[in-house]
């Protein structure tokens, strides 16, 4: 159900706008800020910070790749990305900032390459996306580990087509998997999709931005409502 869906373009400037409010929010951060814990179990501010960096760096390779005509995934291993993320966890919040700083502006000048650009990569086991998806796949990253910061940023923060891509993108990806149950998720700004295994679905019914951080996070919003819920 087309409406409020985001171009291109609007999707690559999205990542520069959303990658700039989160280095906003982690330039002011201490020594101790840095190692607070965040709503990801047994991850700190720091590992957050390292995976960001990490999954920026992992595109840029898959975009290069896709160049020389040698697809590869974004890790080795599920291992080799752990092992990765704690190793930069114990970089210094200096060190950390720049690196969260430099590889995203190396990955944002590959995007535009990518419009158009429909050839299937293969992120990690189970993730394949058409190239020209890769910015929204970094958006989502962006976005929702700046919520797992901690930081005052929220939903509400994300323009109606912006939320209404991601909502449709995330959909698309979670498609029927048998660990979802059967959802009807329907959006104020005029998009709905269904994801899950079969069966009568729970309609969700709500703000975008919203369903997309419950679907996704599990956060709960007083501004979702449930089949028969009160208002739905």
């Amino acid at each position: 159900m087309p409406t409020n869906r985001a171009m291109f373009a609007e999707v690559v400037n999205a990542v520069r706008d959303h990658t700039a409010l989160m280095l906003g929010t982690t330039i002011s951060y201490s020594e101790e800020d840095w190692a607070a814990p965040t709503g990801l179990s047994g991850w700190t501010r720091s590992h957050v910070a390292a995976h960001l960096a990490d999954g920026a760096d992992a595109m840029f390779r898959v975009i290069k790749g896709l160049e020389d005509g040698a697809p590869i995934r974004m890790y080795d291993s599920a291992k080799a990305k752990h092992r990765a993320i704690e190793l930069g966890a114990l970089t210094s919040p200096l060190d950390l900032q720049i690196r969260l700083d430099t590889s995203a502006s190396a990955l944002q000048r590959e995007f535009a390459a990518l419009e158009g650009d429909t050839r299937p990569v293969t992120l990690r086991a189970g993730y394949r996306i058409p190239a020209n998806q890769i910015p929204l796949a970094r958006l989502g990253e962006v976005v929702l580990h700046h919520m797992d910061l901690g930081s005052h940023f929220t939903t509400a923060d994300l323009t109606p087509d912006i939320a209404v891509e991601l909502l449709a993108f995330n959909v698309e990806r979670i498609g029927r998997r048998d660990d979802y149950p059967p959802l009807l998720l329907v959006a104020d700004e005029g998009f709905e999709g269904s994801v899950g295994r079969a069966g009568s679905p729970t309609r969700m019914h709500g703000p975008a931005g919203d369903l997309v951080a419950w679907l996704v996070r599990g956060t709960e919003s007083g501004r979702i409502y449930r089949s028969g819920d009160a208002g739905a």
